[in-house]
């Protein structure tokens, strides 16, 4: 699949936007704790950071099925780059603090919010139904490279003192995304025979159908109690790396690199599999064992089983990823697939809600009982939602 021209080009954009994007996580996290010394204030940011993706990425779904998706992606890199050198102008000036950086996260955030749609629709469009799953495991394979390397950069430049260093190259490797986008402007495809009416239309169109399909509504569901519950833990890894384990931010780089290096075992052992597999099962066994693992996390003070932990995570996450895209694909009719993944979308972009939460969780219990804490409401909340999908037998 990798030697087809144009899904390489659309593979190599993916990684340099998720390393640029996991890069811009750690040195946010570890910024906002050294300006602010507050976890609150790191769920804060998180939660401006994270907050676009509830509220533009439905729309963000939409404009994929109404604008040639090709050029929404170079937009996006596009923005990427000069939101990145902004912020090496603001921090090497010495005017960096806490407000400013959280207002070009939230630039960072709306460009995520329109990418993902239309980057997960260009996928279908490139390669079909048959070979969809195994695409979007691929893409899934790029995130978790990214997840890896994207960490320890940011951690190095950040154990050096070095914030400009390390927006610097955040826009570099925005930049290089760009470049691999540029020959696509105008093949990924753009607005279909069907697609008319307004935006809003096209958006309670997209919710419609979404929501009409169990399995679909079922998963829809699983991704609000998983980014709500689970997913927030992330944000608050360099609190628990400073509070609990006492290390520095290398360290912390290492410890969000080997969760990538977990999931990154995992995406390749689905996209070897070139699709058959059964989706949904595979989507509830993954949602099941996340908080489980974050649950055992918490009482860890051992940074040798940390480690261990969150490469397990890492193949529950990476599964989790994949499958929810391919099976909102594979379940939407092509004239609203994009207003379905902006539904998702959005669904991914509760996320914020859960930062907050357990940013004041951890300012008033401590981050490992906010941990613990999440993993019982997530599994709460999952259970219900997992038993019928695990009761599925089909490929969808």
């Amino acid at each position: 699949m990798l030697r087809e021209p144009d899904y390489r080009r659309l593979w190599l954009s993916g990684f340099g936007i998720n390393a640029a994007r996991w890069m811009d996580i750690v040195t946010l996290g570890w910024l906002a704790l050294q300006l602010t010394g507050s976890p609150f204030m790191v769920g804060l940011a998180a939660f401006a950071r994270s907050a676009p993706l509830m509220l533009v990425g439905p729309f963000g779904g939409v404009i994929a099925d109404r604008m040639p998706r090709g050029q929404v992606l170079i937009a996006t890199q596009a923005g990427g780059v000069a939101t990145a050198a902004g912020l090496v102008v603001i921090f090497a000036s010495g005017h960096g603090g806490y407000w400013p950086l959280v207002a070009c996260e939230v630039v960072f955030g709306a460009l995520w919010a329109l990418d993902f749609p239309a980057r997960r629709t260009a996928l279908y469009t490139l390669l079909g139904a048959s070979r969809v799953a195994q695409a979007v495991s691929l893409e899934t394979v790029s995130m978790q490279i990214a997840k890896m390397l994207g960490p320890l950069a940011a951690g190095v430049c950040l154990a050096r003192g070095d914030a400009p260093a390390a927006f610097a190259l955040i826009a570099v490797v925005y930049g290089a995304a760009l470049a691999a986008s540029l020959p696509l402007r105008h093949r990924l495809g753009g607005p279909g025979p069907a697609v008319g009416g307004s935006v809003i239309g096209g958006l309670r169109s997209g919710l419609a159908i979404a929501w009409s399909r169990p399995t679909v509504r079922g998963v829809l569901l699983a991704t609000i109690a998983m980014n709500v519950l689970f997913f927030p833990y992330q944000h608050m890894l360099p609190v628990f790396a400073h509070d609990v384990l006492a290390v520095g931010p290398a360290v912390l780089g290492a410890m969000f690199a080997a969760d990538g290096c977990g999931a990154l075992a995992g995406a390749l052992a689905i996209a070897a599999r070139g699709g058959q597999i059964a989706h949904a099962r595979l989507f509830a066994a993954a949602i099941l064992s996340g908080p489980f693992l974050l649950a055992a996390f918490s009482g860890s003070r051992w940074l040798a089983l940390c480690v261990v932990l969150l490469v397990i995570m890492g193949m529950a996450e990476s599964s989790f990823a994949a499958m929810q895209s391919t099976v909102v694909l594979l379940n939407a009719p092509e004239h609203a697939r994009g207003g379905a993944m902006g539904i998702l979308s959005a669904c991914i972009g509760t996320q914020p809600v859960g930062t907050l939460f357990i940013g004041f969780l951890a300012g008033t219990i401590g981050v490992s009982l906010a941990f613990l804490t999440n993993a019982f409401l997530a599994l709460a909340a999952i259970v219900p939602l997992a038993i019928p999908l695990a009761r599925k037998s089909s490929l969808r």
